[in-house]
């Protein structure tokens, strides 16, 4: 009787859904308000105008227990909070309004206070943030039945916030599509101020676009609903928007026009932000016509505006224009500053982190959507599952029926298991019989190796030819040892053959490069010319074998001045390998008995002496389900056709198992490499320098998901491509035309910029004598050619994690001041010391001079640029300049509070390097998590104690 296995996971399916059917759904229970209620709060929180009253009203609500009312009321302070610019007083209202929204699972304002905190966050530039909220507030909009004027207004604001970010982030297409989506809702709802701010958003992305006539149309049917509305606010951005396309146009006069028209609305405005916008396009428009009495004047009223809100991209403007007014009237002391200051601004916004996060935001927004349909449908299943009852008796029948159909599955496998373990154990036996019998042979040989070496040594002529000869003889020897254990490797199809995905064509190409220089002695043209590059499961270990032999054999039997070429190509569904040689060739018998153990040719003079080499080959071709075939003619060479399935197994590991092990790769090498500390930030930046086309992109292709990689051929190339980009590691070949690895290594270790960098070298030369000499240099690492990819992943993971270890030491003697122990200090790099004491003394020179510290000047200084000195800083502190130079002179206010507990906290925030007090103390507080002048209440308690 034949049995059939049932899989395990129906099994498991069918419990579940039995154990579901004695279930029941439970609801969470939510706290609903009507609508006169909600009205009631509303015109309640009304009565209260500024923002004192609100912020009085608003507590007494809560200390009542006016769940729905302390809610209107933080949506309304936080609005008014908003109007006057207070971006993050608004946030941390908004927050709590939306903290107790969700706790009382009141659906209207929930959804409200998620579009305030996008909104928040988008007038404060964090759109990633921005992003999240909003598309929150439009996915809890979609799953909910209110039907009220509110829900579908809220559904808009949300189309609208997202839409609004997609615009400024560039992505017209998809803003285009929310914004539309939003229009046709406020359409819907009669709103003419949500019908107005849509179409001026559309209008935006047409002006973006080059469209300027539909930009036009989009902004006068804007300014219609605005007027409609009565909208004061929407009136204004309309003539802003306006006097953009007359300044687009040159059209300056009626650009200035529509822009005082805007501003003249604006002025008895508390919104400082959309006041801003205007101040800055009236002083850009004046620039452009030369007069500058009314461009100096808005210019002034912008500056002293964007001080007081601190909106840096409005001050890069600012900046700008005063540094192109100064360059127009040859003040090039006073445009140079302004320069300076304008760039500094807008470095300090391109912000490539806050970019990063964007758009991994996007993506996780992308993922959310699938999980919530997952979960959405999950949840109806189980729901209907619930429903369904079923008779207790069906229900005893059904679970008895399951329970000894799993015990009968469970007896199968039980035997399953058996048979297997036994038939394992049968070909365990027979491996140990011949690796046993192979060490037996291995140990005599060892002795007779060992000792025909030392004979070698200060012997005479005749004895030491004698001795090479014993050795020679010993070698092979063992070589015979090692393939008779190997074909009994290959022909057991038990065990694990090691087998892994990836690159086939680089991993020979890797084995090829092993023999180039032994080619050139031997004066032997070695080509490998790859048609195809074939990703698919193989085994390292069975390719190295193949091709060693084959190649052996080829340089065995082709005289110098020979050839030998390896092609590869696919076609269909299959690899075509042919190695070819000028050799002697061999008559048709020989190749009718090539693969045959142990076979030798009868006549010397050909030269033929097969023994189980090719029958390995042959052997591990045929276990790889290929076919190997031989054709060759005496005196024209010999040709191997190699012709093996590609398969893709996804579930084999893109990783190489190292060879030295029978231990799988650990799942935890997947989330060290995402866990890298350069993900903290950005990117690893790895630069790879190989004159291989197709070995550079091999490697760089098992870092390509976690690092941004970069190229160079040679080791003159790779030195200007290290000192441009300041990667965090470089991987590097060794034999290289022009400047090779060990030059570069020496050239990187005597240059400052880059002198940080870990560097691992990558060769086919494995002598010692090579290892010595790469390390002397200034290599971190030293690898082999073919190379095993773990192995290099994981070489890098340990650098970089050495880095960062030194990086914090380093943060912890420059920045805190503190002297490490000696053991530490020995850990550490002297010249990367020595460049973060330099750069501390020059901070403290600036600020004694009464100079605010400047990045390009101190870039300058080291000759290097200020993305060069950002890299540098960032590998060894983990701060960016600003931040640095920020913590030193926070340090040094230490100092001086430390040292004279009677100056004035005025005093020591000038002598630090702040222009201003509450500058210095609000700095002071974002790093030491305290206030200056607690820090210093707080010494002066531990000094009296002492």
């Amino acid at each position: 009787m034949q049995i059939r296995r049932v899989p395990l996971g129906v099994l498991s399916s069918l419990i579940v859904a039995i154990c579901l059917l004695a279930s029941s759904c439970q609801q969470r229970e939510t706290v609903t308000f009507t609508a006169a209620e909600r009205k009631a709060a509303d015109s309640l929180v009304r009565t209260a105008r500024g923002i004192d009253s609100l912020t009085h009203l608003q507590a007494r609500l809560q200390r009542k227990g006016d769940l729905l009312g302390s809610v209107v009321a933080l949506r309304v302070l936080g609005d008014a909070q908003r109007n006057e610019s207070a971006f993050d007083e608004a946030l941390t209202t908004h927050s709590e309004g939306l903290k107790q929204a969700e706790a009382i699972q009141d659906t209207l304002e929930w959804v409200q206070a998620l579009n305030n905190v996008g909104t928040d966050y988008r007038r404060m530039g964090i759109l990633d943030i921005a992003q999240e909220y909003h598309y929150q507030a439009w996915s809890l909009c979609k799953v909910t039945t209110d039907t009220s004027f509110v829900a579908i207004k809220n559904q808009a604001k949300s189309l609208n916030g997202l839409g609004n970010i997609y615009l400024t982030l560039g992505n017209y297409e998809r803003a285009d599509s929310a914004l539309r989506k939003a229009l046709v809702v406020e359409q819907r709802l009669g709103s003419m101020v949500g019908v107005a701010i849509n179409y001026a958003n559309l209008g935006s992305i047409f002006e973006h676009r080059g469209e300027i006539d539909s930009a036009w149309v989009y902004y006068r049917y804007s300014m219609e609903a605005n007027q409609k509305a009565g909208s004061t606010l929407g009136i204004a951005l309309c003539h802003s928007y306006f006097g953009s396309l007359y300044e687009q146009a040159q059209q300056y006069d009626e650009a200035a026009r529509e822009y005082e028209a805007g501003y003249q609305l604006m002025q008895d405005s508390k919104d400082e932000w959309h006041k801003l916008n205007l101040l800055v396009a009236l002083a850009s428009v004046h620039s452009a016509t030369r007069d500058d009495a009314q461009m100096l004047q808005y210019l002034g009223l912008a500056r002293e505006t964007a001080d007081k809100i601190q909106n840096k991209e409005h001050l890069a403007d600012i900046y700008t224009l005063y540094y192109k007014y100064y360059k127009r009237h040859g003040d090039w002391q006073a445009a140079l500053t302004y320069y300076e200051q304008a760039t500094e601004m807008k470095q300090s916004i391109l912000d490539m982190d806050k970019f990063n996060r964007m758009q991994n935001t996007s993506l996780n927004i992308e993922r959310n959507i699938q999980n919530r349909k997952m979960n959405k449908a999950k949840i109806t299943l189980e729901h209907e599952r619930a429903e369904r009852r079923i008779e207790n008796v069906t229900f005893a029948v059904i679970a008895l029926l399951l329970l000894g159909f799993f015990s009968f599955y469970l007896y199968i496998q039980r035997i399953q298991r058996r048979n297997h373990k036994e038939l394992k154990k049968m070909f365990s036996m027979r491996e140990n019989f011949f690796t046993n019998i192979t060490h037996e042979f291995r140990t005599p040989l060892t002795i007779i190796l060992g000792l025909s070496h030392d004979l070698q040594q200060d012997a005479s002529e005749q004895i030491r030819e004698r001795a090479e000869s014993i050795e020679r003889q010993g070698q092979g020897l063992l070589t015979l040892i090692n393939q008779l254990l190997d074909i009994s490797k290959v022909k057991s199809s038990v065990g694990d053959p090691r087998t892994c995905r990836g690159n086939v064509t680089a991993h020979i190409a890797m084995i090829v490069d092993s023999y180039r220089d032994y080619a050139s002695s031997r004066e032997i043209e070695l080509t490998y010319q790859p048609q195809d590059q074939v990703e698919m499961n193989f085994v390292p270990d069975y390719v190295n074998k193949v091709f060693n032999n084959l190649l052996s054999n080829a340089f065995k039997f082709t005289p110098p001045h020979g050839k030998i070429s390896i092609t590869l190509w696919r076609a269909d569904d299959s690899v075509y390998i042919d190695l070819s040689d000028t050799g002697h060739g061999m008559d048709p018998e020989t190749v009718e008995h090539a693969f045959d153990p142990f076979y030798q040719a009868e006549s010397e003079s050909k030269h033929i002496g097969t023994g189980i080499g090719l029958a390995l080959v042959k052997q591990i071709v045929q276990v790889s389900k290929g076919q190997i075939t031989i054709e060759s003619k005496v005196g024209e060479g010999t040709t191997f056709h190699i012709v093996v399935p590609i398969i893709n197994d996804e579930t084999v590991p893109q990783q190489i198992p190292s060879a030295a092990t029978n231990t799988p790769v650990l799942p935890q090498l997947e989330a060290d490499l995402q866990d890298s500390e350069c993900e903290e930030d950005e990117p690893c930046r790895l630069l790879v320098v190989e004159d291989n086309h197709d070995i550079a992109h091999y490697i760089g292709s098992q870092f390509e998901d976690h690092y941004s990689v970069f190229y160079a051929t040679d080791g003159e190339e790779g030195f200007k491509r290290a000192v441009e980009l300041v990667p965090d590691i470089i991987i590097s070949d060794l034999m290289m035309p022009g400047v090779n690895g060990l030059e570069l290594c020496r050239q990187i270790r005597s240059n400052e910029i880059v002198n940080h960098i870990p560097i691992i070298i990558v060769t086919a030369k494995v002598s010692e004598e090579e290892r010595i000499k790469g390390i002397e240099a200034g290599a971190d690492a030293y690898l082999t050619k073919p190379f095993n990819t773990t192995e290099l992943r994981m070489m890098v993971e340990r650098l970089l994690d050495s880095r960062k270890t030194l990086r914090q030491k380093f943060a912890q003697i420059v920045i805190k001041g503190q002297e490490p122990d000696e053991p530490e200090t020995n850990k550490l790099e002297e010249a990367d010391i020595t460049f973060l004491t330099k750069l501390s003394a020059l901070v403290d020179q600036q600020i004694s001079q009464n100079k605010t510290p400047n990045v390009e000047e101190i870039a300058a200084t080291f000759y290097m640029s200020s993305r060069q000195l950002y890299r540098k800083l960032k590998a060894l502190t983990g701060y960016a300049p600003s931040a640095y130079i920020l913590r030193l002179k926070i340090r040094k206010a230490c100092e001086l509070m430390d040292a004279d507990a009677e100056m004035s906290l005025t005093d020591v925030a000038i002598q630090s390097g702040f222009d201003t007090y509450s500058n210095f103390s609000r700095s002071f507080k974002s790093v030491c998590d305290i206030s200056p002048s607690k820090y210093r209440d707080q010494k002066n308690i531990l000094t009296a104690q002492d």
